[in-house]
């Protein structure tokens, strides 16, 4: 009898794929997700330890353009489906992000760890700041947002501004996935 990888505590799908954990397959979401192309906006709420990290990080590695991710989806139901997969498998911009680490004791503590998770964002797309694509305007707010020097404003408004630089860059609508998004709230309360 072979040995089951149970994957306690992975929420990564690109790991549990690669490294040949147990998965359930739960491709069938990205089909029943995309059955709407008028739909702007997707709120996706089950209770806690439901699958919904390990789903969004599913997506993104479904959508992002910067990868290649054939490979991951082999043998998964959504493969099975070639006219939805060629305009949506790594086709489209894509800026994924975790609140899950913004919970702060206090707003300041909690202002801080959201100042890094922005600037760990800049750093994965640090190639949005050399493009000729983008406006100068948002390149500066990107540079403070980078470096954690942003404003309260350059934070309020920081995933505006990497998806219009994203926009501009790829001349594609971006998909945005946020994860935990209630956590700094919660925490502030």
């Amino acid at each position: 009898m072979d040995y089951l990888q149970i994957p306690v505590g992975i929420s990564d799908f690109k790991k549990i794929r690669e490294e040949e954990y147990y998965y359930i397959d739960k491709s069938g979401l990205i089909q029943e997700l995309l059955k709407s192309e008028s739909t702007e906006v997707t709120l996706i709420t089950r209770p806690r330890r439901f699958g919904k990290t390990l789903n969004m990080s599913m997506l993104a590695h479904f959508f992002d353009v910067r990868e290649d991710s054939r490979e991951l989806f082999k043998g998964l139901e959504i493969s099975r489906n070639q006219d939805l997969c060629a305009p949506w498998l790594n086709q489209w911009p894509t800026l994924s992000v975790s609140f899950k680490d913004v919970n702060g004791t206090s707003f300041e503590n909690a202002f801080r760890l959201l100042k890094f998770v922005i600037s760990d964002l800049c750093v994965e797309h640090a190639y949005l700041k050399d493009s000729d694509k983008v406006s100068e305007a948002h390149k500066q707010i990107f540079l403070r947002l980078e470096h954690q020097t942003a404003s309260l404003t350059d934070i309020q408004s920081s995933l505006f501004v990497i998806m219009k630089m994203m926009r501009a860059y790829y001349g594609r609508p971006v998909i945005l996935l946020l994860d935990e998004y209630d956590v700094p709230i919660a925490k502030a309360g």
